[in-house]
């Protein structure tokens, strides 16, 4: 149970999850029809399990025992490293990948959704890793970020085009959500529409029932969850991530740059006369209190670094 705790929460809930759904249908307790995607049924008869057990089910063979190292390694990471101390803001983005798959395999009638799942998260998993090289069953390296593609290519040999097609779902879901909360706000133009990164922002229960780490309440949060409408300033506490730096505010600290999450007119810059402030500034940065601290929690935001943008080289 120990080595259990050691992996990460949304990784080892979703791995069991495709041990609780796979093992029982390939032991022939449970027929596949009980667990598949099949719209009709959900709406007529409210089997909203159907709407997370087709994700979870992932064949049998050979090929479960390497989707299930893939599948492992790949979360891992992202948890640890992407999504690092935001497991509300990771859960959310696979809620909105989810329904994205959901909402493009309706019309291809496609009964279970493990391989655009894997797809996804592979998907995400080379972005975030972009500079890393993959090996293909010891024959050839190639990039991360075109990874997924060359997975495209077995599924063409494996299952034809259909497996393709299915795949590419995840791909295209996986790639709208990295789009709109990496490559968009990260571009040099500007920032998504307030309703995209409203929608990105998990909801407030998730985030009260998983929590976002002690520092970082939600990388999408907008002013009102940010105790203002201007972005986290530098001046606070900083560490250094994988995928950019997080900093930590003082309360009533102020940005001279783009929170993502914000926008341009909410930044707001602080000046202060040094000979009239100096004296009260000191008294500040020297005794912080509990309270003070219990609001630099709560206003504790992530922002993306000026260091290298994920998916670049």
């Amino acid at each position: 149970m120990d080595e259990l705790a050691k992996i990460p929460p949304f990784t080892r809930t979703t791995i069991g999850g495709i041990l609780a759904v796979t093992l029982p249908v390939i032991c022939e307790v449970v027929s596949p029809y009980r667990i598949a995607f099949l719209p009709n049924r959900i709406a007529n008869q409210f089997e909203l399990w159907r709407v997370v057990t087709p994700f979870l089910f992932g064949g049998g063979g050979i090929n479960l025992v390497f989707s299930l190292i893939m599948m492992y390694r790949s979360l891992v990471e992202l948890e640890d490293g992407y999504f690092a101390q935001r497991l509300a803001d990771m859960t959310w983005a696979f809620v909105l990948i989810g329904l994205g798959i959901i909402g493009l395999n309706t019309p291809l009638e496609t009964p279970f959704l493990f391989a655009p799942f894997m797809m996804a998260v592979t998907h995400l998993w080379a972005q975030a890793n972009s500079t890393r090289q993959v090996n293909l069953y010891g024959l050839i390296n190639v990039p991360a970020p075109y990874f997924p593609f060359a997975m495209l290519g077995f599924d063409l040999l494996n299952g034809g085009p259909g497996a393709v097609l299915r795949s590419l779902t995840g791909l295209v879901a996986a790639h709208a959500y990295y789009y709109i909360a990496v490559i968009w706000p990260n571009g040099g133009g500007s920032n998504p529409p307030a309703f995209l990164r409203s929608l990105l922002a998990p909801p407030q229960l998730l985030i009260n029932l998983l929590g976002n780490g002690p520092a970082v309440p939600s990388s999408f949060a907008g002013g009102s969850a940010a105790g203002g409408g201007g972005g986290a300033t530098a001046a606070g506490r900083s560490w250094s991530t994988g995928f950019g730096t997080v900093f930590r505010p003082r309360a009533g600290g102020s940005t001279g740059g783009q929170r993502l999450g914000g926008t341009a007119s909410g930044a707001s810059t602080a000046t202060t006369a040094p000979a009239a402030r100096a004296p009260s500034t000191a008294a500040t940065s020297t005794g912080v209190n509990a309270a003070g601290r219990a609001a630099e929690e709560r206003q504790a935001q992530h922002r993306w670094g000026r260091g290298q943008r994920l998916g670049t080289d």
